[in-house]
């Protein structure tokens, strides 16, 4: 390992993120048994306009590139110099996936083992303020001129290594950093390997905060820890910012999926994360209803914005919607025509449900038939009753339950196995109470609609009403 190269290596480009961005400027130095034995220096032409606030920060400008090299005219300088090394650079995931970036524009591989100055010197000088360039180079009193150019930085980049290696001199740290099989190699800058080894394998939710704890993203996974090492991989320019931002990571198992989701919605509208997008648009229901025709016959169906003194069930999905009403026409042998599966037809011809109940074709009588739709509005009811969702627990010997108040999300809890809750006092001495609003209405009812084997717990006596909440109330403070 003494005898290794290291090739230290900056790059100036067009902007802060990866995808999209391009290089202006390269340098590259070298280093072999403590000392600079080779370097390579260049702008680039980024074949694209270099932005203001770029011109601010580094000083290079359109005209300083325009008669600068482009990358496929340097690819073969910048392979040469690095082969046999190993990549060396301060945040080192961004040069490097920039740089292999451009090697992928122009048809070749770049692949190289690699190092992060912000990381060894994190393990080698712990407790320093700040770990930026700069800010390291002014608390252990490195020279660093030239500042935001290629080869300013990474000539401080090479003093800051070459002080690292003073550090560790049997190059241990170093070894341990090459030879890691885990995420590591992706982590965020300011995160340690040590806290994502303690990640656990098991479902629940997930926080990226910033250095002073406040969420940027919260997600949920069956696999927390699979699930963190796919947005280290993930190459988006959001996803680098993210990452960039990050300076820990926390996470609250809930031992099965329908929880993680709902507590995950319930996290986003509490902290609005920064980084979080799907739940920033609210999407109206669709609303199934039923009306009598001028025939008399009951009919149901489908609207998203009207309103209507008889509401059955909400869809968040018009597809969720109807395969909920075949379903329906199915179990209680229905017309599709007049369940809003069919218009302009006089008799069905439904191209899934081959018979139906013949009220179309005036074979069975009007009031045979509401009937049947009256067994079917009570059908639906059943998803607007006040119940125990039974789940998979966070641990072995534990069960996790969901209450529906009245068909809506109203808290959770966890319990022993062996557990009885047929009554409301018992589950209530272990609930959490939560807030409902339309977005854990919709996870709750997709649930209901579309999972098969549902083991719950009816409850016939609730004393307590849950509180909804509509997305535009909750957002109000954010808006």
């Amino acid at each position: 390992m003494k005898d290794a190269k290291f090739a230290i290596t900056d790059i100036e480009t067009t902007g802060s993120g990866i995808k999209g961005n391009r290089i202006t400027e390269i340098c590259v130095m070298v280093v072999q048994n403590g000392s600079v034995v080779d370097e390579y220096t260049t702008l680039i032409n980024p074949e694209q306009t270099v932005p203001l606030y770029i011109e601010s920060l580094t000083g290079i400008n359109d005209e300083m590139v325009c008669n600068a090299p482009q990358f496929s005219e340097v690819a073969d300088e910048i392979e040469k110099i690095t082969q046999d090394c190993i990549f060396v650079a301060h945040n080192v995931n961004f040069d490097y996936n920039i740089l292999k970036s451009e090697f992928s524009d122009i048809g070749r591989d770049f692949k190289r083992k690699r190092i992060c100055t912000v990381r060894l010197t994190k393990k080698l000088i712990p407790g320093l303020f700040s770990y930026s360039l700069g800010n390291i180079c002014t608390s252990i009193n490195i020279p660093h001129f030239d500042r935001h150019r290629a080869g300013g930085d990474c000539e401080a980049t090479v003093t800051l290594f070459q002080r690292c290696v003073s550090l560790d001199p049997e190059y241990e740290v170093i070894t341990e950093f090459l030879n890691r099989k885990t995420g590591a190699s992706y982590l965020p800058p300011h995160f340690r390997n040590s806290d994502f080894e303690k990640m656990p394998r098991t479902t629940g939710i997930y926080f990226f905060k910033d250095k002073d704890g406040i969420p940027l993203y919260i997600g949920k996974a069956k696999n927390i820890k699979t699930r963190i090492k796919s947005h280290f991989q993930e190459r988006s320019n959001r996803k680098y910012k993210l990452m960039q931002a990050t300076h820990s990571i926390d996470y609250e198992l809930t031992g099965n999926e329908l929880l993680a989701l709902l507590r995950e919605a319930e996290q986003i509208l509490k902290y609005y994360p920064k980084y979080n997008k799907a739940q920033k648009q609210y999407t109206k229901p669709y609303t199934l209803t039923s009306y009598h025709n001028q025939k008399g016959i009951e009919v149901f169906a489908l609207h998203k914005n009207k309103k209507s003194p008889i509401s059955w069930m909400k869809f968040y999905t018009r597809e969720e919607a109807v395969k909920f009403l075949e379903e329906l026409c199915l179990k209680f042998n229905l017309c599709p025509k007049y369940c809003g599966l069919q218009r302009d037809l006089k008799e069905c011809a439904h191209y899934k449900i081959q018979e139906c109940s013949g009220m179309c074709k005036d074979e069975i009588s009007i009031e045979e038939y509401n009937q049947r739709v009256a067994k079917a509005v009570e059908h639906t009811q059943e998803y607007e009753s006040s119940c125990l969702l039974i789940e998979k627990g966070r641990k072995k010997g534990e069960k996790a339950f969901i209450y529906l108040s009245k068909g809506r999300y109203a808290g959770y809890g966890f319990i022993g196995e062996s557990e009885d809750l047929s009554h409301p006092e018992d589950f209530r001495n272990y609930l959490i109470p939560q807030n409902n609003s339309a977005y854990t209405d919709r996870i709750v009812s997709r649930y209901l609609s579309t999972k098969k084997n549902i083991k719950r717990i009816e409850l016939n006596e609730i004393s307590e009403e849950t509180e909804y909440y509509e997305p535009e109330d909750l957002l109000a403070g954010f808006n």
